[in-house]
């Protein structure tokens, strides 16, 4: 490793390089087999989510850093289901976003441009996103650093600006299963909705509000009003804290 190479939040080379190259979305359990044909229908319901809460994504204009991006699949998924944003990917695997480039579809032009972590840190002016995403990161930080996330992604975050931290909701017991079975998650610390919303505001007077998702699974799709119905309820496999900064 050397000074400019990325590093984990342990300070150890990113253990994400070693799954890179055969990343399939934790799709080598075979529980999530069978809610989920691809990893792509459970990322989808996300990329969904955002583009109802963000009709912006769809006409352009607005600069999107996905925070832990790994191979890039919620900004491709975004962009095949119809956003026109200006993607950013940012990860401490530099494995990882070798793949980004790699899978992203010649259809959908340009690639996002990229940036490696430096644990929590990123490379971005202050101020510099209209949207930051981070999803399914922060069960892989240990808790004594998820501050420096929560304060890196708010100083990356315009004034006004929207950040959505989605997460595998811990009270559900199927996630819990699962994530103790799935080799790339076997360092993993689930988080409750509410560990984010508080230390969100120990950084900034946010406007918050949260959703749960996938109580349904993410294979039958005539399922999904289902979904958006039970949003208010704490059982959902995932949720979402959405977070508003003041201008």
């Amino acid at each position: 490793m050397t000074a400019t190479d990325p590093v984990s939040w342990s300070g150890e080379p990113a253990e994400f390089d070693d799954y890179a190259a055969e990343y399939k979305g934790g799709l080598d359990n075979p529980v999530k087999r069978l809610l989920g044909n691809s990893p792509d229908q459970f990322i989808a319901v996300k990329a969904r989510w955002l583009m109802r809460h963000e009709p912006m994504l769809e006409t352009g204009g607005l600069a999107v850093l996905d925070y832990g991006c790994g191979v890039g699949s919620l900004m491709r998924v975004l962009a095949e289901t119809g956003a026109r944003a200006e993607f950013t990917g940012c990860d401490i695997s530099t494995g990882m976003l070798r793949e980004v480039e790699k899978r992203w579809p010649a259809e959908l032009g340009k690639a996002p441009a990229l940036a490696p972590q430096q644990g929590a840190q990123t490379p971005f002016a202050d101020g510099r996103f209209d949207v930051v995403t981070v999803s399914a990161v922060l069960h892989h930080v240990p808790v004594a650093e998820r501050s420096a996330v929560y304060a890196e992604l708010g100083r990356v975050l315009k004034p006004g600006g929207r950040l959505y931290v989605f997460e595998h909701n811990r009270r559900n017991p199927l996630v819990r299963h699962v994530i103790a079975r799935t080799p790339i998650d076997r360092n993993a610390i689930l988080l409750d909705a509410a560990e984010v919303r508080h230390a969100l505001l120990d950084t900034a007077r946010y406007d918050l509000d949260t959703d749960y998702l996938m109580f349904m699974p993410p294979r039958l799709a005539f399922l999904r009003p289902v979904d958006r119905m039970l949003a208010w309820m704490p059982l959902g496999a995932q949720y979402v804290v959405a977070a508003r900064k003041p201008v």
